[in-house]
């Protein structure tokens, strides 16, 4: 099991469900890692999942989901169900919920500590049983004092942390708040939902890994179908753009991160 990212890398969605999707990404060369969604898991349960994720491939679960999936998730269910599939899940980030702007601080909070508190429930189940996978601190909030909620699972679980950056439509908006991130909490970033070049070259290097899925099939379809030789170059270029050199952008980002 992958217990750590090497090198900053890409980590493709995937809808276990969708077969274009499985013949295009498993197995690919340039795909190191493939995520699902909890909501999508039962696929794992009722089919070969070597049809889905290559010998080489490392499985991440999530709980990214929109809003009305979440409400009424069980913890405990949600343990059952990562123990039925233990042998397949390499890292997991449980636990989201949802913070926005529009909402009052006593909402944002309420929200966060809810996050927070199931995530250590699930991290101490999961401890008790020796559970074979990497579980990971899921992040919510973007100002100092909703991250500040967030230490205790950086205390418990380490990192890297996943942060949820699909509600994101500004490079420069999500480049200040990745790194503060980074400052308030002194660990890597795992950025979900975040695969374009231009948003990638404002991160910065302690960016580990990105995730998404929209922009390679729409660069790799040929007609009616998609290409595994095309989603090299697809890959390469967001590659490239997140290594660049970023050390004069992070001082940049570094004056305006503040609250």
């Amino acid at each position: 099991m992958q217990d750590k990212f090497s090198d900053t890398e890409i980590v493709v969605k995937i809808d276990p469900y969708n077969q274009n999707e499985r013949d295009l990404f498993r197995a690919h060369k340039r795909v190191p890692a493939l995520q699902v969604k909890y909501s999508d898991s039962n696929w794992l349960l009722n089919n070969p999942v070597d049809d889905l994720v290559g010998p080489d491939q490392t499985l991440i679960l999530t709980e990214w989901e929109d809003g009305d999936k979440l409400l009424g998730r069980d913890p405990d269910d949600v343990f059952d169900r990562l123990m039925e599939l233990e042998e397949h899940v390499d890292i997991a980030f449980l636990g989201d919920r949802w913070t926005y702007e529009v909402m009052t601080p006593r909402q944002n909070r309420k929200q966060i500590m809810r996050s927070v508190e199931a995530q250590k429930y699930l991290f101490h189940r999961f401890e008790e049983v020796n559970a074979d996978f990497e579980l990971r601190p899921t992040i919510l909030g973007w100002k100092s004092w909703h991250l500040e909620r967030n230490r205790p699972l950086v205390k418990l679980m380490g990192g890297p942390v996943g942060f949820d950056a699909t509600g994101y439509r500004s490079k420069y908006e999500l480049a200040k708040d990745v790194n503060r991130v980074i400052d308030v909490l002194g660990a890597e970033v795992y950025i979900n939902g975040r695969i374009g070049p231009t948003h990638l070259e404002y991160m910065p290097s302690e960016v580990c890994a990105f995730s998404g899925k929209s922009a390679l099939l729409k660069e790799t379809k040929v007609g009616d179908e998609f290409s595994r030789d095309l989603l090299d170059s697809s890959v390469e270029k967001r590659l490239q753009a997140v290594n660049d050199s970023q050390t004069e952008l992070r001082q940049f980002f570094d004056q305006i991160a503040g609250d």
